[in-house]
């Protein structure tokens, strides 16, 4: 079973998000006026994971609490805006869409369709559905690693400078 509510594990990864998003625009700024790129892949790695916690966490609750398809995609949205997943998530808390715990924590409870028997899986068994999504998340970070970014920003200036 999940120890915290969807509020509270909502929030944690808002804040995660939200952090992660400055450590990485702190090093684009180090990187992009001349100090040092050390920084960038770092922060990064570290915001990619903060991201893709912040979509997982994201979609649960939104299972989880039944939100109306406009409110879950605009919860995905706000992770590719910088510091907005917090305003999201306090916003949400607001309007009472973190309210209750989880679904499908009493054994009894049968889940109904793909969503809520993946929101049972996650639920009822919260060790191995970390795990599994750890590796998952090293798999696709690993390949998207390997591909690399998807604009070459330093080209891209200098293109538009000739």
């Amino acid at each position: 079973m999940l120890p915290m509510t969807p509020k509270k594990l909502h929030r944690i990864v808002a804040y995660l998000e939200m952090f992660t998003w400055t450590f990485l625009i702190v090093g684009m700024i180090l990187k992009y006026s001349g100090v040092t790129d050390a920084v960038t892949s770092i922060a990064g790695g570290i915001h990619g994971f903060g991201f893709l916690c912040f979509i997982f966490i994201t979609t649960l609750v939104w299972i989880n609490n039944k939100w109306p398809f406009g409110i879950g995609v605009l919860g995905l949205f706000v992770s590719v805006v910088p510091w907005a997943a917090l305003p999201f998530a306090l916003w949400a808390d607001r309007k009472g869409l973190l309210e209750g715990n989880w679904r499908y924590t009493n054994r009894d409870e049968k889940p109904h369709g793909l969503f809520d028997n993946v929101l049972a899986q996650v639920v009822r068994h919260p060790v191995r559905s970390i795990l599994i999504v750890f590796i998952v998340v090293v798999i696709v970070f690993s390949v998207l690693l390997m591909l690399g970014p998807p604009v070459d920003v330093e080209s891209a200036i200098e293109g538009q400078t000739n």
